[in-house]
């Protein structure tokens, strides 16, 4: 039986503002998260802050996240799903790399 805490909020250190993380942090300790970089995050770097570049619906918007990256000169990641998901036959030979946060 597992017991404890495993929320996000949990996990890691999080911390909710109406203020810009622009505002608040240096460029270069920014790394803005979005599933279209290629750079792969593999390992969480305490000296970083790791922003989520977008929570969507079913309705994806490719390029989105990253072109505000680029935008605003920020460097970039992508959690590793694709490299660790594991891909069970089903049906409609469907398999999606978008992570569920509702579960």
């Amino acid at each position: 039986r597992l017991m404890g805490c495993f929320t996000l909020s949990c996990v890691f250190e999080m911390d909710t503002t109406p203020e810009s993380y622009l505002d608040l942090f240096p460029l270069e300790a920014i790394v803005y998260l979005t599933p279209d970089s290629e750079n792969v995050l593999e390992d969480i770097n305490p000296d970083k802050v790791y922003v989520l570049g977008g929570l969507v619906d079913e309705s994806i918007h490719k390029q989105l996240t990253l072109r505000r990256a680029r935008e605003q000169c920020l460097q970039t990641a992508r959690l590793p799903i694709r490299e660790y998901m594991v891909k069970a036959p089903n049906s409609r030979n469907y398999h999606s790399e978008t992570l569920a946060i509702n579960q």
